[in-house]
């Protein structure tokens, strides 16, 4: 899949070609192009448009980071610096752009149902980009809305691997559902883990509360500002000189609170909810693949 996605990426314009093919030669625990590849195998799929399946599902993870880094002023990424950083804005924002067209290539070469499954998700997942600039400093936001972003955010893409897997596999409608279930709520578990994690230190180096500064709160946060009786908690968010350095107050408050422990249950019940779908699907192999790299992505961020 990884030399998929770099051939792909060869063919970009030189000065956009280095930030997308430093991303793919830094490859995560490739989670969504693994539930592509598991998804399909329900089935008996093409193992070379499985491949470029799960291609185009990490292109559009590596756009979304690059996009994302911009947003959120990241300065690393897995383990080096952003793009942002060692390119500049405009140069990352155009290569995650070029991402984008050579996801909607690839996808319509694939076939005209794969190229619309890939639009709607990309769609979806921009959607969810501007809800997570919308509710920056909302510390009104309920939890219903913050599964919505995370759903968005977060799960469409899982979703969207689930489903081109799915597709490759040729499997009934009820099986297809019961697979964009189990992406879906596999991928909301993933986000609000990750939350939880922007509030302590992360092995591949990422700040800690850079989120925080920005206004975007995560779980965490949201559950212990519902709990916040004396205001201190939102008073400090909320100052404008507030900065990183303050995150261990930060940090004390929300667990004092209960932010933490709340979220971890809801990440915990997102990822049963994601196991259960799995139980509309017939027994076998198939099956026990995926809930073994859905308990891959549990520890992945645990």
């Amino acid at each position: 899949m990884t030399a998929r996605v770099c051939s792909l990426a060869g063919g970009l314009a030189v000065p956009v070609r280095a930030p997308v093919l430093d991303l793919a030669a830094r490859p995560g625990k490739s989670l969504r192009p693994m539930l592509v590849g598991a998804c399909g195998r329900l089935g008996t799929p093409d193992p070379g448009r499985l491949v470029r399946l799960g291609a185009v599902v990490e292109l559009v993870h590596i756009a979304s980071l690059l996009h994302d880094d911009i947003l959120d002023q990241a300065a690393t990424r897995r383990g080096g610096p952003a793009a942002h950083v060692v390119v500049g804005r405009e140069l990352a924002t155009l290569a995650g752009l070029a991402c984008f067209s050579l996801v909607g290539s690839e996808a319509a070469d694939l076939g005209e149902g794969i190229s619309l499954l890939v639009g709607q998700a990309v769609a979806a997942l921009s959607y969810g980009e501007v809800l997570d600039l919308e509710r920056a400093f909302d510390i009104t936001l309920p939890v219903s809305a913050y599964l919505e972003l995370a759903g968005r955010k977060t799960g469409e893409l899982f979703r969207l691997s689930c489903v081109l897997g799915a597709a490759e596999a040729r499997l009934p409608p009820d099986a297809a559902r019961a697979l964009a279930r189990f992406g879906t709520r596999l991928g909301i578990a993933f986000q609000v883990l990750d939350d939880c994690l922007d509030l302590q230190a992360s092995a591949d180096g990422k700040p800690v509360g850079t989120d925080h500064v920005l206004g975007l709160f995560g779980a965490p946060t949201v559950f212990a500002i519902s709990q916040d009786t004396t205001s201190e908690l939102t008073g400090l968010l909320l100052s404008p000189g507030f900065s990183v350095g303050q995150m261990p107050r930060v940090r004390d408050l929300v667990t004092g609170y209960g932010g933490l422990r709340a979220a971890w249950r809801l990440a915990r019940q997102q990822h049963r909810r994601a196991l259960a779908a799995l139980g509309d699907l017939a027994p076998g192999p198939g099956r026990d693949l995926l809930a073994y790299v859905a308990g891959l992505a549990w520890r992945e961020r645990t």
